[in-house]
């Protein structure tokens, strides 16, 4: 059977989903301009130095301009804001003045850039944590880990050994979408690994499934790629307790790359493994 173009099909909405599909998800004004159809002036080529702009003339700053203007950080140095939060996240004695303590916290640019913060809300019973990198444009639009195709991948990765979203705890090591969906910097991780090492600690976790190199960095001081570091086990000490943590693909990089998932299968199955090891603990 051959396909058949969908004519009735909206080209504005083909086109919307092409964009999120290529990952353009923001745009960076609130209207549409046509720049092919802007004609620069004379005035705009050789301004002329001598002349005062009337007030009308004097066009409103745009939102991005504003941002650009707003400092994005407080006072302080990087080993300072390391300082505090280290300070902030002991203060936090459950999940929910953790998030409090994180929302209030003026050392990460993320936080004015991203929608949502996205972290753990509750403790599971049974110990098994799944550590996501950072969150997915999916992620930042809903407000929940792991949603929309790599939501879905991830569903069907944990049913293949016997575990769901209801029995495992969702986070992720970094809470706010870098903009761009660009790689944390050294200072971000370093930053905020405190907060997710606190997280951790008031989550009680057994078992670690971390995805991407995120986790590993900020729990492990470890700085290789992410084919490197895959199908390794690294042992995390938590409040005085060894916890075991594997390190392997994530369902978003798993989209982008299909034929790594046989990698990631392999890592599953350590993982099913360790798992009745845990429930005799």
């Amino acid at each position: 059977m051959t396909n058949k173009l969908d004519h009735d099909a909206d080209p504005r909405e083909t086109l919307i989903r092409w964009h999120l599909a290529s990952g353009v998800d923001a745009l960076l004004d609130e209207m549409p301009h046509d720049r092919f159809s802007e004609k620069p002036s004379v005035e705009a080529v050789m301004p002329n130095r001598e002349s005062t702009p009337s007030p009308r003339a004097v066009s409103r700053p745009t939102p991005a301009a504003r941002a650009a203007a707003t400092p994005i950080l407080a006072s302080g140095s990087s080993d300072e804001w390391v300082q505090k939060a280290q300070r902030q996240a002991q203060a936090a004695s459950t999940l929910a003045e953790l998030r409090g303590a994180l929302e209030s916290f003026e050392g990460i640019a993320l936080k004015r850039t991203a929608r949502n913060l996205l972290m753990a809300d509750d403790v599971v019973p049974g110990g098994i944590i799944i550590l996501g990198d950072l969150p997915e444009a999916d992620d930042e639009r809903s407000g929940e880990v792991f949603s929309g195709r790599a939501g879905v991948l991830l569903d069907l990765m944990l049913g293949s050994i016997g575990l769901s979203r209801e029995n495992t705890a969702l986070t992720m090591a970094v809470p706010w979408r870098p903009p761009g969906n660009r790689a944390p910097t050294t200072q971000e991780l370093a930053t905020l690994s405190p907060f997710l090492m606190r997280q951790l600690i008031l989550l009680q976790p057994k078992l670690i499934l971390s995805f991407g190199t995120s986790g590993a960095q900020m729990l492990a001081d470890r700085s290789e790629t992410i084919l490197k570091l895959r199908g390794q086990w690294l042992d995390l000490t938590l409040d005085n307790k060894t916890v075991p943590m594997l390190v392997t693909f994530g369902p978003g990089h798993l989209l982008r790359h299909p034929a790594q998932k046989l990698f990631a299968w392999r890592d599953l199955k350590a993982l099913r493994e360790r798992i009745p090891s845990i429930a005799q603990a």
